[in-house]
């Protein structure tokens, strides 16, 4: 039988090899996780260019809108002064006769 003494432990290179392994496998997982962060948050950016975007777009609809909206109101304001215009000659024509 052999003694403990006899044993041959294992060497210091095969355990810092271990040790190196599992400590780069550690730095692979918070990198893998790093990642998936950030592709998160840049899929947030990205959704929130597209609402910039839409944001801005739909302003200058507004703005567009808001200049049909004057032009139909100074149309509609010049229709109603040459009805009333017209109105009025025919109640002088009618008055006179």
């Amino acid at each position: 039988m052999k003694n403990k003494n006899d044993i041959q432990k294992s060497s210091p290179f095969l355990g810092g090899l271990i040790s190196m392994f599992f400590d780069m496998i550690k730095h692979f997982i918070r990198d893998f996780e790093n990642i998936r962060k950030v592709k998160k948050i840049d899929s947030a950016s990205e959704k929130f260019s597209a609402l910039e975007h839409m944001i801005v777009r739909l302003e200058e609809k507004l703005t567009d809108n808001w200049k049909v909206v004057n032009e139909l109101k100074s149309k509609l304001l010049w229709g109603n002064v040459i009805n009333v215009a017209l109105l009025l000659v025919i109640i002088y024509l009618l008055i006179s006769k």
